[in-house]
């Protein structure tokens, strides 16, 4: 029987093909332990990562403590473990095998200790002392530092690779060092099927000659088949996870959860908080501002056009504290020329009617002593001269008689609109008085809540300062699609101005109870399925699905798949579930 290329071969070349395969099959294949059923051998979770640096971890009721080896340095983050803020303002000493260290503070909000110990393999007890204010509190935990080369990974072989479609092969594996027996078990699973093999195809190659090649290819193909099969039996898997990347990175793990180090929550800061059961209702938030109590405020304006002139102390200033009389100032009149015309028009006639009236009065006072006129004609014409330069004297005040300004209630300048000399008119508030301890609050209402349902309502400023407030009234007539509603502000008040905008949460309905949770910390995993994330460990997150309904614009009522004492996390959940 001639080859494949026309030439008959010689004898024993034939089984060639088969010889070369089981010789790569014993000297490629990786010396490691085989998975045999109910058994994984395969390297841990991460295998095709490089591993995470030494760690500490220690944790109390307080505070939540974890501690990298870099080198010869630990670098240490302490949180708080009821909402894992840092801890930047500690003083911690830490004992290494009894050896104490002061850890110096970082610019980052990190503490720092040098030891020569960390670089020596072994485990080692770490005893962390801080003291936080009048807190004190005690940490222990230990550190393992590897051997020199004890996490380096063995490279993957190319055959390998190669045969991964066959047998559902991985990229990598390597046993620890020093495991013999696994790596015995490995050469004899890939040897001796090989071995055998090789030796059929040797005996039939010597009892069939006429069919030595296909014979030779039978062989080659069996023995790539059984090698393959001796690095993955159906059902295991014995290849690294595909998490990958350094051990230091955030990483999401085979089983779903997260392992998070805590520079990445620094960074990202997550916050966390344990949920307690708590009784609240309903609410809904309103947009509103301060404004004045019409009771305890006013406006001083002037009822003539004038100019302005300061009260002695000078003109009142912003903030100014005043009490209900106080002069605010004065307002000297002016007057346009057809007024200034009109005025000396009308003297003049009055001086004219009074010139006559006293010539009239002079004439008939002598007449009077003879009984020429009676005495109650010489009486009226001196009460028309008097009348008339009452008149007069009035008319000539009026051009020179300033008005006071004076403040009609008590508290404070609000609002300063005018300086000396300036000319005001009568529609010109001049000064704007409030009293800040008694203060309204003016919300806006679409149609997100029935305002004769609200029991209860806060309001919240822009600075965090949370104002207790009790209902006074709302009005009938729609505004621009809304109406206005009105509280009055009780309690003690500090730093608010008129006009100020505040948020309004109006509670209404009968209270529930339950755990209730921030909707920030709900966020969607990629199945679709509502989670949040529940901080099982300082450096661990476990993606948890819950089962909520909304309860109000800021929380969420959840009644199903976290229990009372969990932590998750309230901030910066959805980052945490960016995490691949």
């Amino acid at each position: 029987m001639t080859s494949f290329l026309g030439a008959r071969p010689r004898k024993g070349t034939a089984l060639l093909p088969s010889f070369t395969m089981a010789i790569l099959l014993l000297f490629a294949s990786p010396p490691t332990s085989v998975a045999h059923e109910g058994h994984d051998h395969g390297p841990p979770a991460g295998g095709g990562a490089s591993p995470p640096s030494p760690r500490v971890v220690a944790t109390s009721e307080r505070y939540q403590l974890v501690g990298i080896v870099e080198g010869q340095v630990l670098v240490i983050y302490l949180d708080h473990a009821a909402d894992n803020a840092p801890v930047t303002t500690a003083k911690i000493e830490v004992a290494i095998d009894g050896m104490p260290f002061k850890a110096e503070v970082q610019k980052d909000g990190t503490y720092e200790i040098t030891s020569p110990h960390l670089k020596m393999p072994g485990s080692r007890e770490v005893l962390v002392t801080l003291t936080e204010g009048n807190v004190s509190d005690l940490l222990i935990g230990a550190v393992v530092i590897p051997a020199a080369g004890q996490a380096e990974a063995r490279q993957p072989n190319l055959l390998a690779r190669l045969l991964s479609p066959l047998g559902r092969l991985t990229a990598s594996s390597a046993a620890p060092p020093g495991n013999a027996r696994g790596q015995d078990s490995g050469w004899r699973v890939t040897a001796l099927p090989a071995g055998a093999i090789l030796a059929v195809g040797l005996l039939l190659g010597v009892v069939l000659p006429r069919r030595r090649r296909v014979v030779a290819f039978i062989v080659g193909i069996a023995a790539l088949l059984i090698a393959a099969s001796a690095f993955a039996h159906e059902g295991h898997d014995h290849g690294p996870d595909a998490s990958g990347g350094s051990g230091n990175a955030p990483a999401r793990r085979p089983d779903g959860t997260i392992f998070l180090p805590k520079p990445s929550q620094r960074l990202l800061e997550v916050r966390t908080l344990k949920l307690v059961p708590s009784t609240q209702r309903r609410s809904a938030r309103l947009t509103g501002r301060i404004v004045a109590n019409p009771n305890f405020s006013g406006v001083v304006q002037s009822t003539i056009q004038g100019r302005y002139q300061a009260p002695p102390g000078g003109v009142p200033s912003l903030g100014q504290r005043v009490a209900a009389g106080d002069l605010l100032g004065r307002v000297a009149p002016s007057f346009a020329s057809i007024d200034a015309s009109d005025m000396t028009q009308k003297l003049g006639e009055i001086d004219q009617q009074i010139a006559v009236t006293r010539a009239k009065l002079s004439r008939i006072e002598p007449l009077l002593r003879s009984n020429a006129v009676s005495r109650g004609t010489v009486e009226e014409t001196q009460i028309q001269l008097d009348g008339l330069v009452r008149r007069r004297e009035e008319l000539l005040a009026s051009r020179i008689q300033a008005e006071e300004l004076r403040a009609p209630v008590e508290g404070v300048i609000a609002a300063v609109r005018v300086v000396s000399g300036q000319v005001i008119s009568q529609t010109d508030q001049v000064f704007q008085i409030v009293n800040p301890s008694e203060l309204f609050v003016e919300g806006l209402i679409f149609d997100q809540i029935d305002p004769d349902a609200i029991v209860e309502a806060d309001a919240v400023t822009a600075g965090g300062q949370t104002l207790a407030l009790s209902y006074v009234g709302r009005s009938r007539a729609l505004q621009q699609q809304y109406a206005l509603i009105q509280f009055k502000i009780t309690g003690a008040v500090r730093s608010l101005n008129v006009g100020m905008p505040v948020t309004i949460i109006a509670r209404t309905g009968e209270p529930v109870t339950g755990l209730f949770v921030p909707r920030a910390a709900i966020t969607q995993a990629p199945n679709g399925q509502p989670v949040v994330f529940v901080h099982k460990e300082p450096e661990l997150f476990v993606p948890t699905a819950v089962r909520s309904e909304v309860f109000d614009a800021q929380s969420v009522l959840v009644s199903g798949g976290v229990k009372a004492g969990d932590q998750i996390v309230v901030e910066n959940a959805p980052l945490i579930n960016q995490v691949r």
